[in-house]
């Protein structure tokens, strides 16, 4: 089921693994990515959902502005909506990958467990297992 879709970025419901699914196609400038992160969170609410995986593969670089607002305001109402797992399949580009790396590795929500994978199938699986 999808639910935003536009050119850099598709947010879905992926049924087998029970998660939002985020599939980033490219650049998402500061409007643009925050769009699709208030999408996940309206996501997130529809179905209750405890799991969110963001194929970030084709994603682009954020600013550092934008990695703080995820980190200091986004992360943390993920998180108090009740999601606890949170798999990043890493970018190809080098600067996108240190980008979403330092987002995720300074968030300190002991309830949310978020995991950087270089593989797809590893994330699917990690959420599936993931209670």
């Amino acid at each position: 089921m999808i639910h935003f879709d536009e050119r850099w970025v598709t947010i879905s419901w992926d049924a087998d693994i029970q998660a939002v699914l985020a599939e980033w196609k490219g650049f998402a400038d500061t409007r643009e990515l925050r769009a699709a992160l208030e999408a996940t969170l309206d996501l997130v609410r529809k179905k209750k959902a405890t799991r969110c995986l963001a194929d970030c593969r084709h994603a682009g670089p954020t600013t550092q502005d934008d990695q703080r607002w995820a980190l200091e305001n986004w992360l943390p109402r993920t998180a108090a909506l009740g999601v606890r797992h949170v798999a990043y399949v890493m970018p190809r580009s080098a600067i996108a990958r240190m980008s979403l790396t330092r987002s995720v590795t300074r968030f300190d929500g002991q309830d949310l467990a978020q995991v950087l994978f270089d593989d797809i199938d590893a994330a699917r699986a990690w959420l599936a297992a993931a209670r």
